[in-house]
């Protein structure tokens, strides 16, 4: 396996694991039932992600890595429960962009397929933050 690519990937499922586990902080800290449930759902999506980058790794050859990103530490800095929303929007939109800049560089079509289905899974986890977040419900 290619190591750039191997380190795009654990990169990704770093970023994924601290994201799983903010988002299980942030839902316990969600006063609304509508928000809990969705963060929930946002924290299943980047657990899924994460598994699914390792087994990507594992199937290419590679070695997966099992380290969690520094973002956990960078949301927990942030004082206001609107402010950590608003801050892990912005960590979705950085998975995308990564992914965005590299899709275009890798040839496995299995793994392309998945990482273009990530990025729109990121983009809908977004929208529905950036909602609740408009209607207040925070």
């Amino acid at each position: 396996m290619d190591s750039q690519l191997e380190g795009f990937l654990n990169s990704l499922a770093e970023a994924e694991r601290a994201g799983g586990r903010v988002l299980h902080e942030l839902t316990e800290l969600a006063h609304s039932l509508e928000l809990r449930e969705m963060l929930k759902k946002v924290g299943h999506d980047e657990g899924y992600y994460a598994g699914e980058l390792s087994a990507h790794v594992r199937r290419l050859g590679g070695s997966p890595s099992t380290r969690t990103g520094d973002f956990v530490e960078k949301i927990r800095a942030v004082g206001e429960f609107r402010g950590k929303l608003e801050l892990l929007n912005r960590g979705q939109r950085w998975v995308i962009r990564k992914i965005e800049e590299n899709v275009p560089t890798i040839g496995d079509g299995q793994l392309k397929a998945f990482l273009v289905v990530m990025a729109e899974g990121h983009r809908v986890n977004i929208g529905a933050l950036e909602e609740s977040l408009k209607q207040g419900v925070v």
